[in-house]
């Protein structure tokens, strides 16, 4: 599998070494070929550049991706939390489900943002492509789609110029809430378990978790 999909990743042109590391860990942790998990890290890439950052190492910038659930999107997310290191582990990445192939990207400090879709028409050639209507409508998994239908449509976000692919909004200016980091940890009083501090419920004096807890909101 390694194999192949590093022969698959440096086919790819038009993205330096850096990149196609990163696109290479994401082709093996996401698990399959397919087109969505491109087009999200194209997407991000492109998101990048109009803000004039580098790719997330710590926690400085946000993306806030408009994808909900249970409808052929996650691969999208995945490509978006590879290319910009804004990752769900981290708290940089949220969501707010709304069914679409979209995102905003944020530097949290500045407030500066864009906001980045992939273009109706291409949505539409994708879901009426083999992949989506020969196989993955049919209940296949990704996985098990063909290389040779699943390949193309990997390569395909890389071959379209950015005006193809995408529609960015920005840059402009938002306000994020800016929550205080939490380095402290208690032991629930109920069951044992060490819980960060900022969860903890305080009842009778004693800390106790979200499971343990009386309260109800």
């Amino acid at each position: 599998m390694f194999d192949k999909n590093r022969a698959l990743v440096n086919s790819i042109e038009g993205i330096d070494d850096k990149q196609k590391e990163f696109l290479y860990s994401a082709l093996n942790i996401h698990g399959h070929a397919c087109g969505g998990m491109p087009m999200g890290y194209v997407a991000g890439l492109a998101a990048m550049k109009a803000l004039g950052i580098e790719r997330e190492l710590n926690m400085d910038t946000v993306a806030i991706v408009y994808a909900g659930n249970g409808h052929a999107v996650g691969c999208f997310v995945d490509g978006v939390q590879f290319s910009t290191g804004c990752t769900f582990g981290k708290g940089i990445m949220k969501r707010e489900a709304k069914g679409k192939w979209q995102f905003m990207l944020v530097q949290k400090k500045t407030g500066k943002a864009v906001k980045v879709r992939i273009k109706n028409e291409v949505l539409d050639k994708v879901f009426a492509a083999p992949f989506i209507t020969e196989y993955r409508a049919k209940g296949v998994n990704p996985a098990d789609v063909p290389a040779d239908v699943a390949i193309p449509g990997f390569k395909r976000p890389f071959l379209l110029n950015q005006e193809e692919l995408l529609e960015i909004e920005g840059p402009f200016t938002v306000k994020l809430p800016k929550p205080k980091p939490c380095f402290g940890l208690v032991t629930c009083s109920v069951c044992g378990s060490t819980i960060a501090e900022n969860y903890a419920h305080m009842e009778d004096g004693k800390p106790v978790c979200s499971d343990c807890t009386h309260y109800t909101s």
